[in-house]
């Protein structure tokens, strides 16, 4: 018997997502039907391959989406809005049980493994950020912005899918961003300075605005008023730098610090529903519009993420936004519900 390789199983688990998709979009399509059985019939591959999509497809069906308060007045607006359609109707069934209906038009090709794209989905969209909630004290949840008063006098405005963790004891003024956007605004206090912790940096201030971004590759401060000071704590030689009014740095994962000057109405505009992006590769504007998005976002084209884009970009209708983005720079959308995007390169 010959051993599976890696590269027939990846192939498999494509093909599979691809039939996923296929099927979705054309259910009562008995030629679909037809090629769809000679693919799955004709090795034992295919066919498990077929039964974990599936599987993986139907427990994400009879899943609750989260959030979905936020997310709802979307769909309903939509006018070609679609749900995932109920597993059996992607089963394999007889002929004789095949109904015919008309083509739909070209078939779409999504390229990936079907577990992955699953997995991501489960995991990214419907199973709870417990350890982020255990550690907060505050957290907000898809498409929330939340603006708090804190006990000392400042305020603190949260974007979407972040989460602080606030310290306000013995003198103490000190938030630990644990993920995601805040922009604070401190109240002055000589004596006790206003610190906010993320990841490897510190902020210190006494009494300033200034947003604090915490992402998976680094963490990015700027500054709208005041005056504040950004310790990079990567390494054992503590490094400082100095941020004034309307300049940014950012303490990236691995490498240098990076700085630069930005207009204020560039400094946390996603307080008033904007994303403004300066040639900036198309995956990372995706990147920071999927906590607005109560859904999962699959980017397949690596084309299309490596573009650099400028603009500015609607929060507040993520749908519409990753459509027309998408559209702009020659890849297309494919939407397997209300909650799954998939953006792949035009031709597909």
């Amino acid at each position: 018997m010959t051993a599976t390789s890696g590269i027939d199983r990846d192939r498999a688990e494509s093909e599979a997502t691809t039939w996923l998709v296929r099927l979705s979009d054309a259910q009562g399509d008995a030629k679909l039907r037809e090629a769809f059985e000679a693919w799955r019939t004709a090795s034992l591959l295919n066919a498990e391959s077929w039964e974990r999509a599936r599987h993986a497809y139907d427990l994400i069906g009879k899943r609750t989406p989260r959030h979905q308060d936020h997310w709802q007045p979307y769909a309903d607006g939509r006018r070609e809005a679609r749900s995932l359609p109920p597993a059996q109707l992607l089963a394999p069934r007889s002929p004789d049980r095949a109904r015919r209906t008309r083509w739909l038009g070209p078939r779409r090709v999504i390229t990936g493994s079907a577990v992955a794209a699953c997995i991501a989905v489960l995991s990214g969209v419907f199973l709870p950020g417990l350890l982020i909630r255990l550690q907060a004290d505050v957290a907000t949840s898809t498409a929330e912005l939340r603006n708090l008063p804190l006990e000392d006098g400042s305020r603190v405005s949260l974007a979407p899918e972040s989460a602080i963790e606030m310290t306000f004891v013995a003198g103490q003024r000190r938030v630990r961003l644990i993920k995601g956007n805040a922009f604070f605004d401190v109240s002055p206090d000589e004596a006790h300075p206003f610190r906010v912790e993320a990841g490897k940096a510190l902020v210190t201030v006494l009494g300033t605005a200034f947003e604090v971004r915490r992402g998976e590759d680094g963490i990015f401060v700027a500054v709208q008023h005041g005056r504040v000071r950004v310790d990079d704590m990567r390494a054992e030689a503590k490094m400082t730098t100095t941020l004034h009014g309307g300049e940014w740095t950012r303490v990236p994962t691995a490498g240098p610090i990076v700085q630069g000057v930005l207009k204020q109405d560039e400094i946390a505009p996603w307080r008033l529903g904007r994303l403004v992006a300066l040639n900036r590769p198309a995956g990372e504007v995706v990147d920071d519009l999927r906590p607005y998005y109560s859904g999962a976002i699959l980017v397949q084209s690596r084309a299309f993420a490596r573009r650099q884009v400028s603009g500015i970009y609607d929060l507040t209708d993520p749908r519409r936004t990753i459509r027309d983005l998408a559209s702009a720079h020659g890849a297309q959308v494919h939407e397997l519900s209300d909650w799954l995007m998939i953006i792949t390169a035009g031709n597909d």
